[in-house]
């Protein structure tokens, strides 16, 4: 059995009948994908009106049966157009309201379809081909045809290991000619009439992201595609649907157009799970692009390491060995202020919460997982978060799975991913940063 560890996030949209958006969602599951299958094609035979439907499928339904799903979400002859993605398994408890379902492997698919709720309200769907640099990967080979190409070149670092100062994230002449990526299917819109984008993405997301900054009235949600090479037909990264396309890369989504002044923006609501804070909130003294090197004046290091002992009760080395291999399995988190936070302290409002990578408390160095600038002046609050492990194995056929089984239904929209949800900061219509990923466990992004 494949054994993976996963960090779920939470893509959620709220109870229908709560709804001031009209999205129609319902999440199905079942420990039968063939009795699952058959709920789907009844419940879209009895209302196919939706132009548009938005999807996530669970990894484990057996690929043999993946086409029959997009079959039943867009029939021959309908005019719907079906955009989704593969998920991660939901936990049972989540995707299930039978107590009976509880302790058996589930399917699941998340459906929300668009109804407009006046005449100039319309649903677009659309696809981008935007793909951003290449992860960074310790090992890999620089090839000359890559280094020749500036457009893969953070041209701070580039400055700095030539004998420059640093400066992070800066941008070539011909990043700064590109840094306006545009989705074609939208293009022609007023970006202030994009009231809402639901989106799924692979990842090198950040072209696409920063072309969805131009729609700064719109709440946006979404998520990166889980992690399919095991569960994918041809062994792609990640498996993402538009129409009778299937695509490893870039994004598909909808964006739902609406000019009338009488719309508002949908609030979008955050959440960060199971993600505690631990101590106190530190100045940001003195920092260096995503480095960390002294919070109110003290070792940053120093205090991210003090703050480790405190939440174990002792220093890590008096542990025993097996609760000090457990203990490594906690991961350590920054929550980034741009002022002091208030109490009761609420992670939603910070600008960055990323995981720490490293730390050298010789030096006093602590570096944090984001490609902002951690800038000086503002509040960092620790936190932790403990990671469980999960199996999950491919199925390719559906004769490996019950033939049949109860479908429980929840009216919302619950899919999941370990590669984290697309998540945006700032107040809608301000100048707002462009959207970003987060893929801390437990993280929910609602559209209410």
């Amino acid at each position: 059995m494949l054994r993976i560890r996963l960090r779920r996030t939470i893509l959620l949209s709220a109870p229908a009948v709560q709804r001031r958006s009209l999205w129609q969602c319902a999440t199905l599951s079942s420990p039968s994908p063939t009795a699952l299958l058959e709920n789907v094609q009844e419940t879209v035979a009895e209302d196919a009106a939706a132009a548009v439907t938005v999807f996530a499928l669970s990894k484990n339904v057996p690929q043999q049966l993946v086409s029959a799903f997009r079959r039943a979400l867009a029939p021959s002859g309908s005019n719907t157009t079906a955009i989704g993605c593969l998920s991660e398994i939901l936990p049972a408890a989540a995707s299930s309201t039978s107590p009976l379902l509880k302790d058996q492997e589930l399917f699941s698919i998340a459906l929300a379809r668009h109804r407009p709720t006046r005449d100039t309200e319309r649903a677009i769907p659309f696809r981008s081909a935007l793909v951003g640099r290449p992860n960074i990967a310790l090992g890999r080979e620089i090839k000359p045809e890559l280094q020749a190409d500036h457009d893969q070149v953070d041209s701070g670092l580039e400055a700095f290991l030539k004998g420059g100062a640093w400066g992070f994230g800066e941008q070539t002449q011909a990043e700064v000619s590109t840094q306006h990526p545009e989705i074609a299917e939208l293009k022609n819109e007023n970006p202030s009439a994009i009231r809402e984008l639901v989106v799924f993405t692979a990842d090198r997301t950040q072209p696409f992201l920063a072309a969805l900054s131009r729609f700064s009235e719109a709440s946006t949600v979404g998520m990166v595609g889980t992690s399919t090479p095991f569960h994918s037909a041809d062994g792609s990264a990640f498996t993402l649907f538009y129409g009778d396309e299937t695509t490893a890369s870039g994004a598909v989504g909808v964006a739902v157009v609406d000019a009338s002044p009488e719309h508002h923006g949908t609030p979008v609501a955050l959440g960060y799970g199971g993600l505690a804070p631990i101590g106190a909130s530190y100045e940001v003294t003195s920092a260096q692009g995503n480095i960390v090197l002294s919070l109110s004046g003290q070792n940053a290091a120093r205090l991210l390491l003090n703050a480790v002992n405190d939440l174990f009760g002792t220093s890590a080395a008096n542990l025993p060995a097996a609760q000090r291999t457990h203990e490594k399995e906690k991961e350590f988190y920054a929550a980034v202020f741009d002022s002091e936070p208030k109490c009761p302290l609420d992670l939603c409002k910070a600008r960055i919460v990323a995981r720490i990578m490293a730390g050298d408390p010789s030096r006093g160095a602590m570096s944090v997982e984001t490609g902002e600038e951690v800038k000086k002046g503002s509040h960092i609050v620790l936190a932790f978060l403990a990671v469980p492990a999960s199996n999950s194995a491919p199925h390719f056929s559906a004769t490996e799975c019950p033939g049949t089984g109860d479908v429980s239904t929840s009216q919302r929209f619950l899919a999941a991913s370990e590669n984290g949800v697309v998540i945006e900061s700032g107040e809608v219509g301000t100048a707002r940063p462009p959207p970003r990923i987060c893929a801390i466990e437990g993280t929910r992004t609602t559209l209410q």
